[in-house]
């Protein structure tokens, strides 16, 4: 689970933004929408961390064992193309979507038991074939509608790697056409998404659990669970270390067709059943496994468990007495469920709970799996609240320079009106001066990095580049010989072009920052003097929102790249007959080629181009708001002049400010380097 200690610090956090935010509304200063924002992220926080495994990999159990309570009622097989969400709240209670919006509420155990038998399992006649790819790739595609003929012996063909129970492949087929044939009519009843709250304990707030179908050999694990795996902060794969082999095929094509470079870092790695291995075979298992998956995985996230070792313990520490565990061991014994490992390890603590306890928890190893998540969310949400106090600390700085800009002219001129006078025109002049020179600045860092009509554009130049870069990988693609031609080639393309695209959003956030690096070298020659104002004053706090909204306007302007990956190039690349290996590697080269020039690089060219026209203009509204608050101070000036005793009052008011906001700056860097030892830093 996530450490209590980082509710503790994320409280304290917190606390020093609302006293910000109230020492601001005091002083009558704007709130930073963008820090406002990035608050409130941080105040409803939500971790989504996903399971995924292959058929009969044991994932309920190892959901149930990690919460510490059965949610997911094990008697119930699994869900077909659903995807389960489990989070905590006050009740059960289940809210279940269906493919054509229809919502369903259950409340109570025995309730949502039965519905999840009767209208979200796979019945027995159709468990050994690949209902969730069925589901999302015919039925829920096609709408009830007939599917064409070319079609489904396409899907037939595709889906022949999913006959993971090798059955005869034409009652394999039979049942995949049968299973349609029977459901197609009620596509829309067909269960999507299943929202399961539960009362879990307490440091299970604001973490949700996404249960995903099981994946298939290939990898796939559906339309719909895609989507999810994309926005998950954490995922871990169940694989069983007993009954499968160690080499996934599922496991291996996930990592290949569903996991960025990006992605791999958030991946765990569950072994489970433990407990089935002898002592010497189970460490064999583990070195070939971390050998195994050691480009993708790190061996610290490869984590071997025993989940029913887990259940049993958490059932033993629900009855508590000695007694107790002894009646449910015999109960066990006499209806013939004996779990041995477990019963063994009853008798030999005789008795003793908490030596039982050690012993399990041993053998369970759920501790490494709590200990390795926490780690790497704690680390994750740790550097999210240090890049909140970095943001608040600016603005802090910001403020304490023009308080203390307008402290040192208050003191210099409390009984001099004529120098008071005289600094009113210096300020005039002065604002005058600094917004002339920002603005030429920026229009010049503008021009910098988007002309393109001599030539000199750094982005084009650098998209230039990228296209040569993707266009030497496609050749290398059309010179293999057609002897080295596989599926995983395809795969590879596939996945070099969805890596492209990811390029693309990093190109966009290097540009970003290049050019914002720029305006602020240039936002500081505001003046031939610079001892006259503090620089910290004039330079705006550029943050995270800030560029999550000039992505936002950008996407509004430009057309997205998800249809890459569903669009005509991969569809057209199926139907190419496959005795033709070499032709069928140059059509798709060259259409991911067509794409390439056409669509990705020029839409991601244009992209970076609004990115970095947003990026002026939000630097403007910024700088907009610094003229107001300087035309504030300046007003303020003007009023000053006709009371000395107002401009005394004036210098004890604006000592405080600045006593306040260092008092504030103060908290918030102690804290923020506080929290760097949280994360190594």
């Amino acid at each position: 689970m996530i450490s209590k200690d980082y509710k503790q610090n994320k409280k304290q956090v917190l606390a020093l933004y609302d006293e910000y935010v109230k020492v601001s509304e005091k002083n009558g200063k704007k709130l930073d929408a963008s820090i406002r924002e990035q608050a409130e992220r941080i105040r409803n926080e939500i971790f989504n961390l996903m399971i995924l495994g292959e058929a009969k990999s044991g994932k309920s159990t190892f959901i149930n064992a990690y919460l510490g309570k059965e949610v997911v009622p094990m008697d119930v097989r699994q869900c077909t193309s659903a995807i389960i969400k489990i989070h905590r709240g006050n009740k059960f209670e289940l809210v279940a979507k269906s493919a054509a919006g229809g919502k369903t509420t259950i409340k109570g155990y025995e309730e949502i038991r039965d519905f999840l038998k009767s209208h979200a399992a796979i019945s027995d006649k159709y468990r050994n074939i690949p209902i969730t790819t069925i589901n999302n790739e015919l039925l829920i595609k096609y709408k009830g509608k007939k599917i064409p003929t070319q079609i489904m012996s396409s899907f037939l063909e595709e889906e022949a790697k999913d006959n993971i129970f090798n059955m005869n492949i034409d009652e394999y087929n039979k049942l995949i056409r049968e299973y349609v044939a029977e459901n197609s009519a009620n596509w829309g009843k067909l269960i999507t998404e299943i929202d399961i709250i539960y009362p879990l304990p307490e440091e299970m707030q604001g973490i949700t659990i996404i249960d995903s179908p099981g994946v298939g050999a290939g990898g796939n694990v559906g339309r719909i669970a895609e989507d999810y795996i994309s926005h998950a902060n954490a995922i871990i794969f169940v694989k069983s270390l007993s009954g499968q082999a160690l080499e996934s095929s599922s496991f291996m094509n996930f990592l290949r067709n569903n996991c960025t470079n990006r992605k791999k870092e958030s991946l765990f790695l569950v072994l489970t059943g433990k407990s089935n291995l002898q002592g010497s075979e189970f460490a064999s298992l583990r070195e070939q496994a971390i050998e195994m998956y050691k480009n993708d995985i790190k061996p610290e996230k490869i984590i071997c468990v025993d989940s029913k070792i887990q259940l049993f313990l958490n059932k033993c520490r629900e009855l508590g007495t000695e007694e107790k565990i002894d009646e449910y061991f015999d109960k066990l014994d006499e209806a013939g469920d004996d779990f041995d490992p477990a019963s063994k390890r009853w008798l030999k603590s005789k008795g003793d709970i908490a030596k039982f306890e050690d012993s399990m928890e041993e053998l369970s190893n759920f501790n490494s799996v709590q200990a390795t998540i926490e780690k790497f969310a704690r680390v994750a949400n740790y550097l999210q609240l240090i890049e909140f106090l970095e943001n608040l600390e600016k603005e802090c700085i910001r403020y304490k320079g023009i308080y203390s800009e307008a402290l040192k002219v208050a003191e210099e001129n409390v009984d001099d009106p004529v120098a008071l006078e005289d600094r009113i025109h210096e300020k005039e002049n002065e604002i005058d001066e600094v917004y002339t020179k920002i603005t030429q600045g920026i229009m010049e860092i503008y021009k910098k990095y988007t002309d393109n009509i001599n030539g000199e554009g750094v982005i084009i130049n650098e998209s230039q580049k990228k296209q040569e870069e993707y266009e030497e990988q496609l050749d290398n693609f059309r010179q293999l010989p057609e002897s080295q031609i596989t599926d995983t080639t395809f795969s590879s393309m596939k996945k070099m072009t969805l890596d492209a695209i990811d390029d693309t959003k990093d190109f966009r956030r290097e540009m970003a920052n290049r050019v914002i690096e720029d305006c602020n070298k240039k936002l500081i020659q505001y003046t031939d003097d610079p001892s006259k104002i503090p620089a910290e004053a004039y330079t705006p706090n550029f943050t995270e929102t800030d560029f999550d909204s000039i992505d936002d306007d950008a996407r509004e302007q430009t057309s997205g790249y998800d249809k890459v990956e569903h669009g005509l190039t991969f569809k057209s690349v199926e139907r190419v007959p496959y005795h033709h290996l070499k032709e069928h590697v140059k059509l798709v080269a060259n259409s991911i080629h067509k794409r390439l020039n056409e669509d990705i690089v020029p839409k991601m060219t244009d992209n970076v181009v609004n990115y970095v026209t947003k990026c002026r203009e939000t630097y403007t509204e910024k700088l907009t708001d610094h003229k107001i608050e300087l035309e504030a101070e300046y007003q303020k000036l003007l009023e000053d002049r006709d009371s000395n005793e107002k401009r005394r009052a004036n210098v004890d008011e604006l000592k405080e400010k600045v006593a306040t906001v260092e008092m504030q700056l103060q908290g918030v860097t102690s804290l923020k380097e506080e929290l760097r030892n949280y994360v190594g830093e």
